[in-house]
């Protein structure tokens, strides 16, 4: 059996989650507003070496040599690879799907990981922290609503997306607390960088002159352009969203418990409401309200439990 990672700093982990969480959601905006016109796989590149080539300066200013070193290389490329898929799946699906939808449904995540934290590592997840996960993605359903639509590929995508990233976050309890979290990092953009380049000559050698009117095929599959300078600068950007972003999110599930973390992946709905209206103007409606309240309410009953019993702990 797999040693697991005992660290338990509750604060640490839900902090680092959300602000990671709303450093993505500015990278959700840019990817959405880039998708009709480039390729995923080109945004995807562009973002891992610029992140790839920022993380690396920083294990090397920070930890020196020994940054580098790893104990665990194996879990943290599994690790870096579902990470990949899942932000491959969940951008196309972000290409064909309303936003409300694709988020709906990968939002289901949480519940997987607090799930797939019970069945595979173990953690004793208890009868009041299952509530609370359940009545906040209650919350979730309430606030973004969902419209049944004719079943496409892109909503494959978006579940594929939320079984990936609770694999993903469940994988970072197996990861030994030894291993610094800015390594954990490099070695995770490492295998999401080199996922994203086979990808790409997946793609490049078995789609080579197709075509397709589908947004989140298309979206795949569409030949690499030369971005203007401000897009390029912009693409360039999500290199250190990525960092930051990636940082936070390993740092929360290296911090804590799975299922402690996991309500509070819905606190990303509050970004993409703020910012839905902002560049959108989709104004909340009386439903997104109630279920944000409903959302905000579970997740500070979580806190609550949690820090209860890590008082108990000590």
């Amino acid at each position: 059996m797999a040693a697991i990672n005992q660290e338990n700093r509750p604060f640490v982990g839900i902090i680092a989650l959300i602000v990671g969480l709303f450093v993505f959601s500015l990278q959700d905006v840019i990817i959405k507003l880039f998708s009709a016109e480039y390729s995923i796989l080109q945004i995807v590149i562009v973002r891992s070496v610029i992140a790839l080539g920022l993380i690396g300066i920083i294990v090397a200013v920070r930890l020196g040599r020994t940054g580098f070193r790893v104990y665990q290389p194996f879990k943290i490329i599994v690790k870096g690879i579902l990470g990949f898929l899942s932000y491959l799946a969940y951008y196309l699906s972000l290409a064909s799907l309303p936003l409300i939808d694709a988020v709906t449904i990968t939002f289901t995540a949480p519940i997987l990981v607090v799930i797939f934290s019970s069945i595979l590592v173990g953690e004793r997840v208890g009868l009041r922290r299952w509530l609370a996960t359940l009545v906040g993605f209650v919350g979730v359903l309430i606030a973004v609503g969902f419209e049944g639509r004719v079943a496409n590929i892109a909503i494959a995508f978006a579940f594929l997306a939320a079984l990936t990233y609770a694999l993903n976050s469940v994988m970072a309890r197996y990861i030994s607390s030894r291993d610094n979290p800015w390594t954990v990092t490099f070695y995770f953009t490492v295998a999401h960088s080199t996922g994203g380049v086979i990808t790409y000559l997946i793609v490049l050698l078995t789609t080579a002159g197709l075509d397709s009117t589908h947004p989140s095929l298309a979206f795949l599959i569409r030949d690499w352009i030369q971005p203007d300078v401000t897009d390029l600068v912009i693409m360039c950007s999500l290199g250190v969203i990525a960092t930051i972003g990636f940082f936070c999110l390993n740092k929360a599930y290296l911090s804590a418990r799975a299922a402690t973390v996991a309500p509070f992946e819905y606190s990303y709905i509050l970004w993409a409401a703020l910012f839905g209206y902002l560049i959108w103007g989709e104004a909340p409606t009386a439903l997104t309200v109630i279920g944000l309240s409903i959302l905000i309410g579970s997740n500070l009953f979580a806190l609550r439990t949690e820090v209860k019993d890590a008082g108990t702990q000590a």
